[in-house]
């Protein structure tokens, strides 16, 4: 069997011929075994486009090589797999313990991010520290890309419960790997529409709250997004673009650090630290919480919902029949995955496209207080698992918490929730875009292209029934923000 070798930096690509059976297989670990005795060698892709036939006596192989690999915390990646030779894995049931891609530039991607990982952890104690009133914080390099914030719908239709199916998308799980809104799941819109409640995607898992009047989490974890399962939302948020910058934080306060404070100390440390924070950060955590606060959506914000004094859901007046807020801890000394998104208002936010600030923020300005932020967290609660000292790779060990772990609950996070150790990817947003994309547009109807579904979502989102009603919320949210960052930037002088 022709076998070819090829270095590409610290990573080695190595080719096949067209049978990997026993003598295929024999020729394969001969080659391997020198290679192998590199010890410093820890990434390796098989380059599997010529192959056509695959035995298990090539599997060995496979696996041979993956695990010696991982025992140097490297990486095995397979490419250009023919559709027999993944057949023979799936039978084999082995294709969801294995890193494959589709092409060699994917594969080469994914090994350069396990080489990043590698250097970053040996660097570990040279990283970047510091001390806050609040706790430690220990900052670790992210991508150099920019972050944005995916906007689908608009909170101020949850608000005041006006979501219709006209107001309704459908998104893959690949489209919201991080995000948070409200949703659910099913075929039909008899489904979900009068059930929908708070929602999270994050590490491949979708857990959402039905307002079914039963108070328990659903979630599910696809092994193969075909797009056949759809996430039906009215309105999600979306991180977009990667994380920035990881930090570890371990709070050195008795009991934890609440939610709130460690955002405060996240926006403070940002302004110092980041240029390119604007005063939106998008983040993704797996956090130790010693308690869990919730405040639960009870019922479905849909239009045949809608409280009869037109007022929003958060008025006083309404908000105990929608609303369930622990005064108490529901949970103690869980682990928690968190996707959320925070806006400091002491920032100067005209930077952000105000139309999209809106949709994807509305607050009753009514109801707002004087926080100076605006926080919305929801998180997927387990059983509490170790968290190891050192982690600089956030989507692989989330993904390995909701794959091994035991779900308990989803809930949306309230700002006491406390906080006893933390490891965050934080996107500095610089955009807030608008996506319509999977919008169901007129009940009954399905647009026949992205192009159509943005003009005809448009003039709806532009000019519902009440186009009067919905500027005046734009104006007042936008003096409401003004005026916070007034008031914030006379208590920072």
């Amino acid at each position: 069997m022709d076998i070819t070798i090829r270095r590409h930096g610290d990573t080695v690509i190595v080719g096949m011929g067209e049978r990997v059976d026993a003598y295929g297989a024999g020729e394969l670990d001969k080659a391997l075994d020198r290679l192998l005795a590199d010890e410093k060698l820890a990434c390796m892709a098989f380059d599997m486009s010529e192959v056509r036939y695959i035995s298990s006596a090539g599997i060995r192989s496979i696996v041979r090589t993956l695990k010696k690999l991982k025992s140097r915390n490297g990486a095995l990646a397979l490419s250009g797999l023919q559709s027999y030779c993944r057949n023979v894995l799936d039978t084999a049931g082995m294709t969801r313990s294995l890193n494959i891609f589709k092409n060699r530039s994917e594969a080469m991607n994914f090994l350069q991010s396990v080489h990043w990982e590698r250097q970053a952890l040996d660097n570990w104690d040279r990283m970047e520290k510091m001390d806050s009133p609040i706790g430690h914080f220990r900052f670790i390099p992210g991508e150099n890309t920019q972050a944005d914030v995916k906007v689908v719908g608009s909170l101020a239709d949850i608000y005041h419960s006006r979501v219709d199916e006209t107001r309704m998308f459908s998104r893959r799980f690949d489209q919201t790997e991080y995000s948070i809104g409200v949703g659910g799941l099913g075929e039909v819109p008899d489904d979900y529409m009068n059930v929908l409640g708070t929602m999270i995607t994050i590490g491949g898992t979708m857990a959402w709250l039905p307002t079914d009047g039963h108070d328990l989490a659903d979630f599910l974890i696809p092994q193969n997004d075909t797009g056949s399962v759809m996430i039906r939302t009215p309105f999600n948020l979306a991180l977009s673009g990667g994380f920035n910058e990881y930090i570890m934080f371990e709070s050195s306060e008795e009991g934890g650090t609440t939610l709130d404070k460690l955002y405060r100390g996240l926006f403070l440390l940002a302004r110092r630290r980041r240029r390119d924070f604007k005063g939106v950060m998008g983040v993704a955590a797996w956090m130790q919480t010693s308690e869990l606060l919730a405040g639960t959506l009870m019922k479905s914000p849909i239009k045949k919902f809608a409280p009869e004094n037109k007022r929003t859901i958060y008025d006083p007046a309404n908000s105990d029949d929608w609303f369930r807020r622990d005064v108490l801890p529901r949970y103690r000394d869980v682990t928690c995955l968190i996707c959320g998104v925070g806006v400091d208002l002491s920032c100067d936010l005209s930077v952000y496209d105000q139309a999209g600030l809106y949709a994807a923020f509305y607050i009753d300005p009514a109801t707002a207080g004087d926080k100076g932020q605006i926080l919305n967290n929801h998180g997927a609660v387990f059983e509490q698992v170790a968290m190891p000292e050192r982690m600089v790779c956030l989507d692989k060990v989330v993904r390995e918490v909701s794959a091994k772990a035991e779900f308990k609950d989803m809930r949306k996070l309230r700002d006491k929730t406390r906080v006893t150790r933390a490891f965050l990817g934080v996107s500095y947003t610089q955009k807030l875009l608008r996506d319509t994309s999977g919008w169901q547009g007129i009940a009954g109807e399905r647009p026949v292209s992205r192009n159509v579904a943005e003009r005809r979502y448009k003039q709806e989102a532009d000019f519902p029934n009440v186009p009067e009603k919905r500027e005046a919320e734009l104006n007042k949210f936008k003096q409401f923000l003004e005026a916070q960052q007034a008031k914030l930037s006379v208590k920072k002088d």
